[in-house]
């Protein structure tokens, strides 16, 4: 889900980013809040498979001895359904001083992944989990619902409140589970929400907003963010879980 050219207005043509992250006010760096990191990557169609199998080989390898989960997904139906979205924790910066080269066989895989891809862009966004109602660990993500907004400068503490307080929860009423975040580095200034959805029959039943108030109701709350929020668009994407792994693909997780 993202622009693969370094501009939030370039994602919706492009690749995308999906990011899960918070909204919060600035902490000292002591407290200072997990990072994310996501890569959205175009995939030329001619290659798929290729990209598919190194894909699965360099998650086996992280898996090993790398990060403690990571989350693979697709756009689902709607839109570029060649753009995929990978998420990892960021637990240091200092680890990206580490040069791929220095493990032949993950930058062997990562060749073979260029070689696949028509575009990349990477990001690094910062967790804010004040707000979020996140998937319990047991629970595998599938359908996710994700959102991308890009704020006018100066208006961030704005949408964070309109967001904490009139919005989300109502999601949390509904027992939709979700989380949100701050895209930090890598491109224009935004913030991403991923909404959990059981299946597509689900988004028939519309937004939580505009069940819990109305239509007109709905409507009061996004005339607060008018001015504020500079773009904004979503899509549907997939997880795709032979890439991905996580707290819920444990052994004793329960099903």
């Amino acid at each position: 889900m993202e622009r693969l050219r370094g501009d939030v207005a370039s994602v919706t043509r492009g690749a995308l980013f999906l990011v899960v992250m918070q909204l919060s006010a600035p902490v000292s760096a002591q407290d200072a809040p997990p990072w994310l990191q996501m890569t959205v990557v175009q995939v030329d169609p001619t290659r798929l498979d290729e990209f598919l199998a190194a894909q699965g080989e360099l998650s086996a390898l992280e898996q090993e001895a790398g990060p403690p989960w990571r989350s693979v997904s697709r756009t689902a139906v709607f839109g570029d359904t060649y753009r995929f979205i990978i998420t990892t924790p960021l637990r240091a910066f200092a680890g990206l001083d580490r040069a791929v080269e220095a493990d032949p066989a993950r930058s062997a895989i990562i060749n073979r992944i260029r070689n696949a891809i028509t575009s990349r862009q990477t990001y690094a966004i910062r967790a804010t989990p004040t707000i979020d109602n996140p998937l319990p660990d047991d629970e595998a993500p599938a359908l996710m619902l994700i959102q991308f907004v890009s704020v006018v400068p100066g208006r961030e503490q704005d949408y964070l409140r309109v967001m904490a307080n009139d919005v989300l929860p109502h999601f949390d009423e509904a027992e939709m589970h979700h989380t949100s975040g701050a895209l930090t580095f890598g491109g224009v200034g935004g913030y991403v929400h991923i909404f959990h959805v059981q299946n597509f029959a689900a988004l028939d039943q519309g937004s939580p907003l505009a069940r819990a108030l109305g239509a007109d109701g709905a409507q009061e709350v996004t005339a607060k963010l008018s001015g504020v929020v500079a773009r904004s668009e979503q899509w549907l994407v997939r997880l795709v879980s032979e890439l991905s792994y996580g707290p819920w693909s444990e052994p004793d997780a329960e099903p």
